[in-house]
């Protein structure tokens, strides 16, 4: 009997591949191994797992992963990680990414070194700490669209969100069997893929340790091969601790930029370990040291919020107005509660809050403009009165010329046509008069002939 995949699994293919339509038709081979996956049983309810219908699920993903999924989109293949521009990456992290000089220096160094080495030991695991709102979504963001030009939407790059993907807590164990097929089956097909956990915090730590032996020091695992693989791990955790030592160095009065990571990396740590709702929680990826790089994420302060505000402007393509810049960042909301110096959200909400300085209602439209701003709205004014007055007169001038010439063009239409029927009715006159002249003497001529037959006949009879 023939039976379906479960809603959750359903979603969690659907979301992170988001691949297009097959491109290709399946070989004969191919339609009798995917034949195949249709007749294995599969799990019909989260509560009946098994072995059978977990290795139903490997054979299947693994089937179609090297298949099928390398048959889609025939415009992307899997990258050789070695031609990532290392350059273009770190000008990227530079331009959009603010007030963390320890993330965008580890995650570039080790994502460098990693692309470069042809035989890595293990894959590479990235573990993306500190509160909302500091880029952490956002770094992995460029990260994948440096390695796959697709980015988010590549069909080797995959993200996973705790709370869509694995949402009931009480179905972890058919979670893991999910999780560990899917990443068997794209790995299979790619071994440059790359897998992002969002809300890790939030995940079962025994799902998280699912994953352990994809990131150990294993040649391969049952014929595959997964050191060249990427994991990033994005969580909330520690962002007390990361805070409390960005707070520490400000009120010292020392420069954010002089904490180092061995400041905070042994304290991350120890909290992703020993916090029971850190998703990481007495976890094996740290017992066994197998998340390579600890990256912490600084609180932002106001200046970076402007930063943040500046490029969001920029990458829309309006001008950059100060003003309006500090009127948002103004805006936000700022901890501690005295100090105010970290913002409680950091820039995630810096576009929403633009929106509503760009679209302002009446009443709340703002009534200073910035100095250069309105400058620049002047020049734009009389420049285009200055255009306008230019193109008037050149219309006019048109105008004028072309009447002119028309007006005498219908003069001389007139009058040639004046001349023309003068000489027309002079040749019909002297063709008149010519003709009523020869007519007129035929006619004369014709009289007096007659008269003269006339008169001989006459003479002629009276003689007879």
């Amino acid at each position: 009997m023939v039976r379906v995949f479960n809603a959750s699994y359903t979603s969690m293919y659907h979301v992170t591949s988001q691949a297009p339509p097959l491109q290709e038709q399946a070989s004969p081979m191919e339609k009798q191994l995917l034949l195949l996956c249709l007749l294995l049983p599969a799990p019909v309810t989260p509560h009946e797992p098994g072995p059978l219908p977990a290795a139903g699920f490997g054979l299947c993903l693994g089937i179609g992963s090297y298949y099928i999924w390398n048959r889609i989109s025939p415009g992307e293949r899997c990258k050789d990680l070695g031609q990532v521009d290392v350059t273009a990456l770190q000008e990227d992290l530079e331009k959009r990414v603010f007030g963390q000089h320890l993330a965008k220096g580890i995650t570039l160094r080790g994502l460098s070194g990693f692309v470069k080495n042809d035989n890595p030991k293990k894959a590479l695991a990235m573990s993306f700490h500190g509160p909302t709102g500091t880029g952490k979504n956002y770094i992995s963001q460029i990260i994948a669209r440096h390695l796959y030009p697709e980015g988010m939407k590549s069909r080797y790059v995959h993200q996973f969100v705790t709370t869509l993907h694995f949402p009931h807590v009480q179905n972890f164990e058919m979670y893991k069997v999910q999780l560990q097929q899917w990443i068997r089956g794209n790995v299979t097909a790619c071994k440059r893929s790359v897998f992002i956990f969002d809300e890790v915090d939030k995940m079962h730590p025994e799902l998280i340790d699912a994953i352990k032996p994809y990131l150990d020091y294993y040649e391969h695992i049952e014929g595959v091969d997964y050191r060249k693989a990427i994991f990033i791990f994005l969580s909330n955790t520690a962002g007390e601790v990361i805070s409390k030592l960005a707070l520490d160095f400000w009120k010292a009065g020392k420069v954010r930029e002089d904490i180092k990571l061995s400041d905070v990396e042994h304290q991350l740590s120890l909290s992703a370990f020993n916090k029971n709702n850190s998703g990481f929680w007495h976890s094996s990826l740290i017992d066994r040291h197998l998340i390579d790089l600890y990256v912490p994420f600084l609180p932002l302060e106001q200046q970076h919020v402007k930063m943040c505000i500046k490029r969001e402007i920029m990458d829309r393509g309006i001008i950059v107005d100060v003003e309006l810049i500090s009127k948002v960042a103004n805006d936000m909301t700022y901890y501690p509660k005295d100090e105010k110096v970290f913002s409680v959200k950091g820039c995630k909400v810096v576009s929403t809050k633009l929106n509503l300085y760009l679209l302002p209602t009446i009443m709340d439209r703002p009534r200073n403009l910035n100095i250069f701003s309105g400058f620049f709205n002047f020049v734009s004014w009389v420049f285009w009165g200055i255009c306008s007055s230019i193109s008037n007169f050149f219309h006019f001038v048109f105008w004028a010329i072309f009447s002119l010439f028309l007006n005498i063009f219908y003069i001389i239409s007139w009058v040639f046509w004046g001349i023309c029927s003068s000489i027309s009715n002079f040749f019909n006159f002297v063709f008149w008069a010519i003709s009523s002249l020869f007519l007129n003497i035929f006619y004369i001529i014709s009289w007096v002939f007659w008269g003269i037959c006339s008169s001989i006949s006459n003479f002629f009879n009276l003689v007879f």
